[in-house]
């Protein structure tokens, strides 16, 4: 299968590559199906997390605990069956990226991350009971 993206061109993918929401993505009813597809340039920790039912919904997104040493919560037991987690080992972690036109106001959601199964590619959105924040900036001033 293929599907054309605005940053990659043309991705080829099998049906193994689907990451299944569980549930939508948060504001995005109906949208299930994604594919993860990770930068070409390796040292940049930001991925794509493209919809195959829409072409033109993507969202950056970028692993947190690179950019928040601290970065710790608990699942709760729904999310946690519904998923089929088993160990941590189980789990890819991403939080969305907001990129606006200053790298400096570049922000991470820490409030809604999206918890992946990696064995048989279930996800889930969720929003943390911990206080995180839904911006936390990435970047302190004159470090982008």
């Amino acid at each position: 299968m293929k599907i054309v993206t605005d940053y990659r061109g043309e991705v080829e993918y099998t049906e193994d590559d689907i990451i299944h929401f569980e549930d939508s993505m948060y504001g995005f009813d109906g949208k299930k199906d994604f594919l993860l597809i990770a930068n070409i340039e390796p040292e940049l920790p930001f991925h794509w997390l493209q919809s195959i039912e829409d072409e033109s919904l993507t969202f950056v997104i970028t692993d947190p605990f690179l950019f928040v040493e601290k970065y710790d919560f608990e699942l709760d037991d729904l999310t946690v069956e519904k998923l089929n987690l088993n160990s941590v080992e189980d789990i890819m972690i991403y939080t969305t990226v907001i990129i606006p036109d200053s790298v400096e106001e570049i922000t991470i959601n820490l409030k809604s991350p999206i918890i992946i199964n990696i064995n048989d590619r279930k996800a889930k959105q969720v929003i943390l009971s911990e206080d995180y924040p839904y911006k936390h900036k990435i970047f302190q001033k004159g470090e982008a």
